[in-house]
C-alpha cells in the first residue's frame, strides 16, 4: 500500500487527544497484517515488534492531532497534500504514521511506538515506564515529530510547566452593593500585568494562554482562572519563573483582600544532545546515505522525546518535512513524505 494512500486514510480518521480510537484501529489492523505483535499500556500507546531478540531502533509517533484538524478539509495537487484554509491538516504527526506503515510492510526488525495524547503536553509517552519496554534493547529511538526537512535532527528542546491560577473573589451585586464584592477579574488581571510573560531570555519563554470568568456585567466575579507556560532549557529558570508567576498571583489576591489556588504541573523537562550521541550520528550517516544534507537545529517545543530520555533511552526528534503545523495554512509536499520513507529505510 502506497504511503500516501496510508495517509489519505489516516487525514479521514478524527483522533483528538484521548480519542484516538479509529487511528489506533487502522494502526492495529494494518501492523498485525504486516506480522507484528504489539501491546498497549492502560493510556493506549502502542508499541509493535516481530522479533524480540537483538538490538533495535524505534520510531516513534503520536496519534492525535490538535482540535483545529480533528475534521480536515484537505485537498491536494502534484505537489502537496493542504487544507482550503478553514482547518488544520494534521500531517503532524500523520505524515510520520503514514511512513511507518509503509515501512513496516516491508517487515523490517524494529521497534514502532505510537503515543497517545502528545499534543496536550506529551500526555501518553508520561506514563510509559522502562517496563513497558522490557524485554527489547533499543540501541537508538527516532521521533517522527518535528517541521523541517526531512534530513533534520532536533539537538535540543525546552521542558514546559503549566501553571493554573484560580483566583477567588466574593460576590455582590455590581449596581446595588458592589463594595461588598471583591473583583476576582480585576485582581487576576494585576497579577497578570506584573508577570514575566513573552521571550525572558535566549532559552526561556512565558506565555498566558487562557483567561476566563464568564458572567454577567451585574455581578462581581468571584473567580477567575488563569493559565500559564514557561519553557526553558534551564530546569532553574523555569522555576524560577513559574515561582515567580504564583508569588505575584498571592500578593495580588492578599492586596485585594482574597486569596487564589495555584496549580504547578511540570509537564517535561529538557534535553541538549551532544555530539558524540549515537543515535544522533546514526542519523546523519542515514541522511548523508541517500543524499540529504543532515543538518541539526534546536527547537522551541516539546516532543515525546523529551519523556523517553527521562526513561534512559537514546532518544531524538527528527524533522519529517510538514510546514505550519496547527495551522490554517499547514501542507506537506508528497516528495517529503517520500523522502521520510527512504530516511527510514536508511535508518534500520
Amino acid at each position: 500500500m502506497h504511503v500516501f494512500d496510508h495517509f489519505r486514510k489516516l487525514i479521514s480518521l478524527p483522533s483528538p487527544s484521548w480519542k484516538e480510537d479509529g487511528v489506533s484501529s487502522y494502526i492495529i489492523m494494518k501492523m498485525t497484517e504486516y506480522g507484528y505483535f504489539f501491546k498497549d499500556d492502560e493510556e493506549g500507546n502502542l508499541l509493535f515488534w516481530n522479533n524480540p531478540e537483538g538490538r533495535k531502533v524505534m520510531f516513534v509517533s503520536h496519534m492525535d492531532t490538535v482540535e483545529r484538524a480533528v475534521d480536515p478539509h484537505m485537498l491536494e495537487n502534484e505537489e502537496y497534500f493542504f487544507t482550503d484554509g478553514h482547518t488544520a491538516l494534521g500531517a503532524d504527526d500523520k505524515a510520520a504514521i503514514a511512513a511507518v506503515l509503509a515501512i513496516a510492510e516491508k517487515g523490517p526488525d524494529a521497534l514502532f511506538l505510537f503515543t497517545r495524547a502528545e499534543e496536550l503536553g506529551l500526555l501518553g509517552s508520561a506514563k510509559l515506564t522502562k517496563e513497558f519496554f522490557s524485554p527489547f534493547e533499543i540501541q537508538a529511538a527516532y521521533v517522527l515529530d518535528a517541521a523541517g526537512d526531512v534530513g533534520t535532527v532536533i539537538t535540543s528542546a525546552p521542558g514546559k510547566n503549566k501553571i493554573e491560577i484560580t483566583m477567588l473573589g466574593r460576590t455582590a451585586h455590581a449596581g446595588f452593593s458592589p463594595e461588598k464584592g471583591i473583583n476576582a477579574i480585576k485582581a487576576a488581571a494585576k497579577a497578570v500585568a506584573e508577570s514575566p510573560t513573552g521571550r525572558i531570555d535566549d532559552e526561556t519563554t512565558c506565555n498566558v494562554g487562557s483567561f476566563m470568568s464568564p458572567g454577567s456585567t451585574n455581578i462581581v466575579p468571584d473567580k477567575a482562572v488563569v493559565t500559564y507556560e514557561v519553557r526553558s532549557l534551564s530546569d532553574d529558570k523555569r522555576k524560577k519563573v513559574s515561582d515567580e508567576i504564583i508569588e505575584n498571583a498571592k500578593k495580588a489576591a492578599a492586596e485585594a483582600g482574597t486569596e487564589c489556588n495555584a496549580e504547578l504541573h511540570e509537564l517535561y523537562a529538557p534535553y541538549i544532545i551532544q555530539e558524540t550521541d549515537h543515535a544522533l550520528i546514526r542519523a546523519m550517516d542515514a541522511a548523508q546515505s541517500i543524499g540529504l544534507d543532515g543538518k541539526t537545529k534546536a527547537t522551541a517545543g516539546g516532543s515525546d522525546a523529551n519523556n523517553l530520555r527521562l526513561l534512559g533511552l537514546d532518544a531524538i526528534t527528527l524533522s519529517i518535512g510538514y510546514e505550519n503545523a496547527h495551522s490554517v495554512n499547514e501542507r506537506i509536499s508528497k516528495s517529503e513524505i517520500e523522502r521520510l520513507v527512504d530516511y527510514l529505510s536508511a535508518l534500520i
